[in-house]
């Protein structure tokens, strides 16, 4: 009797999982979105901090401490993508075949885009005084600067065989911190 109710589930199941996501379909969806939203946070956090650094560099500003502003701001950065770095090494995914080397390729990217803040802070630091007629192109400088770091952070879809590749690229919350699947 438990056999051939254990079968009709199975059969009944079957039937009923045609029009939905398998899990394995469900598993990658879930992780892009984790990933994708996790990602658009950190950059978030990164662009603040910048941002309001850079806005407190003003036409006003005595051109000996702009750099030390630029600096701070850089010195704030790094600790934020510290905390992203601890956060990828605890980072929650489904269990997946893609799981392992996802998280992996995470943590790499946290950690260059830590080491990538860190060059630029070390480059802020040489600066001589900043001029007013200068402060656009240190910011638009250090802006490059963060916008690598905000690159690295990016794993590759193309890594990643079918479904997941595919739920990077169905999930528009994965636009801009994905680096998607190349066409052919």
């Amino acid at each position: 009797m438990a056999l051939a109710v254990g079968v009709s589930m199975v059969v009944a199941t079957a039937g009923c999982g045609a029009s939905e996501p398998t899990s394995v379909e469900a598993a990658a969806a879930e992780t892009a979105d984790t990933v994708c939203t996790t990602l658009r946070r950190w950059n978030n956090e990164l662009t603040d901090v910048f941002n309001a650094a850079s806005q407190q560099i003003t036409d006003e500003d005595d051109p000996a401490t702009a750099g030390d502003v630029l600096v701070a701001g850089f010195d704030e950065m790094i600790s934020v993508a510290e905390a992203h770095v601890e956060e990828a090494r605890e980072l929650e995914l489904p269990r997946t075949v893609w799981r392992d080397d996802l998280r992996a390729e995470l943590r790499a990217g946290a950690e260059a885009s830590l080491a990538v803040l860190e060059d630029e802070r070390d480059e802020a630091a040489d600066l001589p005084p900043i001029a007013i007629d200068e402060q656009v192109g240190a910011i638009g400088g250090a802006s490059v600067g963060v916008e690598r770091a905000t690159s690295v952070l990016e794993p590759s879809a193309a890594r990643y065989d079918g479904e997941l590749a595919l739920a990077f690229a169905a999930d528009e919350g994965c636009e801009h911190v994905v680096q998607p699947v190349e066409s052919p």
